[in-house]
């Protein structure tokens, strides 16, 4: 009968040969210090810096290939390359969420487009109606601002005669002027303002037109 203790022997003796054959079965391939290609059991650490091959013992082929050790240098330069990797990265990615957010405003502005006018006469006259309101109140300013520089003018001039004369500015002719160079300021700002909404007006009515004709898919009318 077989005995337990010459069974757990003979284990252990299989174990540590299969661990034998293991390690044996590996073989490193470099270069030596005389540039001489070698093959060997085991890796000279002098020469591991400078990377080497390990190979399969039986059939030669190559396990694994350990690249050399990087320099100073090298590795500066490597991670300089991948700060700019990973800064390009992020451009990408923020490019990416631009042309997204894009897309998302293109689409709620189509949308809009698309319920406010049935038609390209449509839009055509509510541009006209939105033009038209603001070019009246511009000639109604316009109209004011005569009235209002007469005004100044004739303040001025009381203002003059006073200083010829002697006698000088009253609070009174002082709160005049005031008020007539105010009133003239405030309609010149408010014409500014009315020129520069008809400007953009016409400038977003136009956007608004040749996009519409595209989602309707419709060929340029009067306008």
């Amino acid at each position: 009968m077989i005995s337990i203790r010459f069974v757990l022997a003979s284990m252990l003796s299989a174990t540590l040969f299969i661990a034998t054959t293991v390690s044996a079965a590996q073989l490193y391939r470099f270069t030596d210090e005389s540039g001489i290609p070698t093959i060997s059991k085991t890796l000279p650490p002098e020469v591991a810096q400078q990377g080497y091959d390990i190979l399969d013992e039986k059939s030669m082929r190559v396990i694994q290939r350990v690249p050399p050790a990087l320099t100073e240098a090298q590795i500066i330069e490597r991670d300089k390359q991948r700060k700019l990797d990973l800064e390009a990265q992020k451009q990408a990615e923020q490019a990416a969420k631009m042309a997204a957010e894009e897309r998302r405003k293109r689409a709620i502005y189509d949308h809009n487009l698309l319920s406010a006018y049935q038609s390209e006469q449509d839009l055509l006259n509510e541009r006209d109606k939105d033009l038209l309101y603001r070019e009246k109140r511009l000639e109604v300013l316009n109209g004011k601002r005569k009235g209002l520089q007469q005004r100044l003018q004739q303040a001025q001039r009381q203002a003059a005669d006073n200083e010829l004369s002697g006698v000088g500015l009253s609070d009174n002719l002082k709160s005049r002027l005031q008020a007539a160079q105010q009133e003239l300021d405030n309609n010149q700002s408010t014409i500014d303002q009315l020129q520069t909404e008809i400007t953009t007006l016409k400038q977003q009515y136009e956007l608004d037109l040749q996009r519409l004709r595209e989602l309707l898919g419709s060929s340029p009318a009067s306008d």
